[in-house]
């Protein structure tokens, strides 16, 4: 997959564009068939495959500096996801306050038509554009017709009778219910951050040495309690209990992410972790002295264990 960026320069094969167009935050389920239906048709029409997106998300343009926006994935990881699915050209847009302030026509003849001239356009059901999100679907179905080209409207995909949506996978996440945010993504909960330094209370006080990992400023984090993770460290899998939270025994108010890797003892501190979240085992608690805690600790180990080993993860 080749990425680009658009400028007013911008160059593309001389072929029939079929072009993705949205946010695509978490690439989740609804996002992929919408992304496989563009690689499908590019295919079948020898014409070349395009997922348009926008960086920075256009929520972080458009609401109040003062309120932070939270991602499912990340550009990077969002970069990764998209390039699985078989497309050819990822063209990265920069949202910025003129393209905010831009009419939805204007956005339409100057960018889909004029540079990136496109052939047939692809977006999902509730896809708006332009000045106050004055643009929708039955918009560019218009707009088709007027400047020759084709519009094609994903219907939703459904799950236990609600419709999959990155609001919807967020809420999940932020509840803790990691089952049902993997279903509607179609893939478990990545994450990546860098390990930095603790109190060291884990290895000297508990006996169960943890990296203290932090995420992306505007990755979304779980709720709090302990999780099953597999990490990758060097490209090897490693099985994992994660804590989120602020460590109530202790009295700390501060929220952080700690990971026991089982069976491992090498010294990753300052290196980059990556991590998917396979479940949740326990809410946080409070314990009234730290052998309580100690106990605690041992029966998740060997809880989680027990899951490894009957894979029922």
């Amino acid at each position: 997959m080749e990425i680009l960026r658009y400028s007013k320069n911008i160059t593309l094969p001389d072929k029939k564009r079929y072009i993705a167009l949205g946010v695509f935050d978490g690439v989740h389920l609804g996002h992929q068939k919408l992304i496989k239906k563009v690689v499908e048709k590019a295919k079948q029409n020898k014409g070349i495959s395009i997922v348009a997106t926008f960086e920075p998300h256009p929520d972080k343009v458009i609401t109040s500096a003062q309120q932070r926006i939270f991602l499912l994935t990340p550009q990077n990881e969002k970069i990764k996801l998209i390039q699985n699915l078989g497309v050819e050209i990822l063209l990265i847009v920069n949202f910025n306050k003129a393209l905010r302030k831009m009419s939805p026509e204007y956005f339409i003849q100057k960018i889909l038509v004029n540079k990136l001239k496109v052939h047939e356009l692809f977006v999902g059901f509730n896809f708006k554009f332009g000045f106050q999100g004055r643009g929708n679907v039955e918009y560019l179905k218009e707009m088709g017709n007027k400047y020759n080209f084709r519009t094609t409207i994903i219907r939703p995909v459904i799950s236990n009778h609600t419709i999959i949506s990155s609001t919807k996978i967020k809420e999940f996440i932020q509840q803790g219910d990691i089952l049902q945010a993997k279903k509607f993504l179609g893939y478990n909960l990545m994450f990546s951050g860098k390990i930095i330094q603790g109190k060291g209370r884990g290895k000297d006080l508990l006996n169960v040495a943890t990296a203290n990992v932090r995420l992306p400023r505007d990755k979304i984090n779980p709720a709090n309690g302990v999780y099953l993770v597999i990490t990758n460290i060097k490209n090897y899998k490693y099985y994992g209990l994660m804590n989120v939270g602020t460590r109530p025994t202790f009295n700390e108010v501060n929220r952080t992410i700690e990971i026991h890797i089982l069976d491992f003892n090498q010294d990753i501190y300052k290196q980059d972790l990556s991590f998917v979240i396979i479940k949740k085992i326990r809410e946080e608690k409070y314990f009234s002295n730290v052998d309580l805690l100690k106990e605690q600790i041992k029966k998740d180990i060997a809880y989680a264990r027990k899951l490894i080993a009957k894979k029922a993860i």
